[in-house]
């Protein structure tokens, strides 16, 4: 199946390969140009990655869905789709905070055991000059005394940055695991975006409620199918390599590895959104079995405050649905 699904993905992609490629590249551009922001400051992600990126991102999704129906795509259509983010119907569709959170927890689990690792080999290479300096910090932070800008810079560049490097160090190596579980995460929960584009609109909590019944039921299943995260991968170890022997800033090392994380993925993002649609038109029918649970679920929780006649729950059903006037072409269905 998993060779069959990335043929019709490939099908789809060679029937409007321009268009696909112009998409991808866009996008992975524009992803790359957000990550940048992270070399003015690293904070500055937490604002841009939800409000730019990720609208960017489910415009390109949405582009390419048309694409599927042979549209062409022009630049207020985009700016359109861009704006659709924000609708309540597709609003939760990367699950962006709970991605974030997820990610975060695998940073800091990584960075916990990668600082232990590299505190014993840092002090079997400096002996108690590293411990002492470690300490203060370390004693400092806790205490939440306040370094001057002055004093703290000594204490990083004391010999040789060796404070300085453990913590980037440190920080590098915590941002691999955490930022491909991030793009997995949001990736995964992109397939909602095809499902909610298929339905009628509905009340936002019914379309959180679908997505979760089948990602609920069919996750271990969908995860096999998933595109693999490479790319992301061999880009973080050759942007972080780059800096590291050509560039020689310790401190922007993390910084490097972040970028890296998303420049090589531009050259797969073409193929990916055919890859996408694919894969949900393999679960489309469980994700309707999951709107028809999340229906009987509301239903039957509104039955047991309040009678309802059949006609009333008929139209109960219907309103859910979104779809009071296509009850007799459903019916066909």
């Amino acid at each position: 199946m998993k060779d069959s699904l990335r043929s019709i993905s490939f099908n789809k992609f060679k029937a409007n390969p321009s268009s696909y490629i112009a998409v991808g590249i866009m996008c992975g551009l524009f992803l790359l140009l957000v990550t940048i922001l992270a070399f003015i400051g690293p904070s500055l992600l937490i604002i841009a990655v939800p409000l730019l990126a990720l609208p960017f991102l489910f415009a390109s999704h949405v582009a390419c869905y048309y694409l599927q129906i042979n549209q062409q795509i022009s630049l207020s259509a985009y700016a359109r789709y861009f704006m659709g983010f924000f609708r309540s119907q597709f609003r939760g569709s990367f699950r962006g905070l709970i991605s974030f959170l997820k990610s975060l927890g695998f940073y800091f689990a990584t960075v916990i055991v990668a600082g232990i690792i590299f505190y014993l080999i840092f002090k079997a290479q400096y002996g108690e000059t590293f411990v002492n300096s470690f300490n203060t910090l370390a004693f400092q932070y806790v205490n939440n005394v306040e370094f001057t800008y002055e004093e703290l810079t000594a204490l990083l560049e004391d010999n040789n940055n060796m404070l300085l490097t453990f913590i980037v160090y440190i920080s590098a190596v915590g941002i691999p695991l955490s930022m491909l579980a991030f793009i997995y995460y949001i990736s995964f929960s992109s397939l909602s975006i095809y499902y909610r584009a298929n339905v009628a609109f509905g009340a936002a909590a019914l379309l959180k409620m679908s997505v979760g019944n089948t990602y609920a039921r069919h996750r271990n299943e969908m995860r096999k199918d998933w595109p693999m995260l490479v790319l992301s991968f061999v880009g973080m170890l050759a942007f972080g390599a780059l800096d590291f022997f050509l560039i020689k800033r310790i401190d922007l090392l993390p910084t490097f590895v972040l970028v890296g994380g998303v420049a090589l993925l531009m050259f797969y993002l073409p193929f990916y959104f055919a890859n996408m649609e694919t894969i949900y038109k393999k679960y489309e029918m469980n994700f309707k079995e999951g709107n028809q649970e999340a229906i009987e679920t509301i239903l039957r929780r509104i039955q047991n405050s309040i009678d309802l006649s059949e006609e009333e729950k008929k139209n109960l059903e219907a309103s859910l649905r979104g779809q009071d006037h296509q009850d007799d072409e459903d019916g066909d269905k």
